[in-house]
């Protein structure tokens, strides 16, 4: 006879309901219960202390950074990753987005960790590791489901394309959504009849839409081969090569000239060379998400002396002594 399971109590998740942050993939009450549970049965509000929490947190977090350190011999360096940021969700139900909870770098560097990893691309796992960071730190969604797509990450998942979809549809961008949702069925993304059943759900709020659809522009925008090639700033100080100029001189021989006899200046048409659509495999310009400081920088003020500098108070200027 199996051993009964211990029965939740709800009402300790009662107690604590606006101190717990909700996940799109919710919270096991049985954790919750237990991170909330109080110290006797008599004391049904206790919860424990910041520092008996803190304690133990840190603790766990030093057996996983541990675990990270032995990353190289481990046969799935992703479940290090993916166990360690469920962990940090589960510990930290109330401030899972803030610097205590370390869960912005730490989600930082398991995405980069396996980034050109052609075996983890279409892991759910892994991709569910890009969800939360779209979802609790991404200050541009849309440009991150872009990146996503040059690198061919989720590509063969239902999860990206619902996801994707789901942010634009709330972005008011139902077109795009549209799209997005076509593009995963004709790709028969995994598993195909849960994407099939959300894409009808879609239609059916789709179709009772009156309202402006959004722009209809390409969700995921094609790239200018002229934007998109890698130019080198130090090419001009090389000394060219025959075949380099050869090519040079033939255009430029070929070119109208002015009443003047100057050649006219030459126009660069994306006609020449077909536009490449931002899934295809090239990510040149690409490589790198940065991290959520590199992409604040600007908006810190660094600190410097307050020595003769005036504050402006009414009609007074209050200038602060040395």
């Amino acid at each position: 006879m199996a051993a009964q399971e211990e029965i939740v109590d709800f009402d300790i998740i009662e107690n604590q309901k606006e101190n717990i942050q909700s996940l799109p993939g919710g919270r096991s009450a049985r954790e919750l219960a237990r991170i909330f549970s109080p110290r006797g049965p008599e004391d049904k509000l206790y919860s424990p202390s910041p520092n008996d929490t803190r304690t133990v947190n840190d603790a766990i977090r030093q057996d996983y950074e541990a675990e990270l350190q032995a990353i190289g011999e481990s046969d799935d360096p992703l479940d290090i990753y993916d166990r360690y940021v469920r962990w940090t969700l589960d510990a930290y139900p109330s401030s899972q987005a803030t610097p205590e909870s370390g869960l912005l770098p730490l989600l930082e560097r398991a995405v980069k960790s396996f980034l050109t990893s052609p075996h983890y691309k279409n892991d759910p796992r892994y991709l569910r590791l890009w969800v939360h960071y779209i979802r609790l730190f991404s200050d541009s969604p849309r440009e991150t489901f872009a990146f996503l797509a040059r690198h061919q990450i989720g590509e063969g998942l239902a999860l990206f394309y619902e996801e994707f979809a789901s942010w634009l549809e709330g972005a008011g961008r139902w077109t795009q959504a549209d799209e997005v949702y076509r593009l995963g069925v004709d790709r028969e993304a995994r598993p195909v009849e849960r994407l099939v059943r959300k894409y009808r759900e879609f239609q059916q709020r789709y179709e009772q839409r009156t309202q402006d659809n959004g722009p209809s522009s390409p969700a995921l925008p094609a790239v200018r081969p002229a934007l998109a090639a890698k130019v080198d700033p130090f090419a001009s100080a090389a000394a060219p090569s025959p075949d380099s100029q050869a090519q040079r001189a033939a255009p430029a021989a070929a070119a109208p000239k002015t009443k003047s006899g100057k050649p006219k200046m030459a126009i660069f048409s994306d006609a020449d060379s077909a536009s490449q659509p931002a899934v295809s495999g090239q990510t040149k310009g690409w490589d790198s998400i940065g991290s959520m400081s590199d992409r604040r920088k600007e908006n810190k003020v660094e600190a410097k002396p307050w020595a003769g500098e005036t504050l402006k108070a009414g009609k007074s200027l209050l200038r602060r002594r040395r």
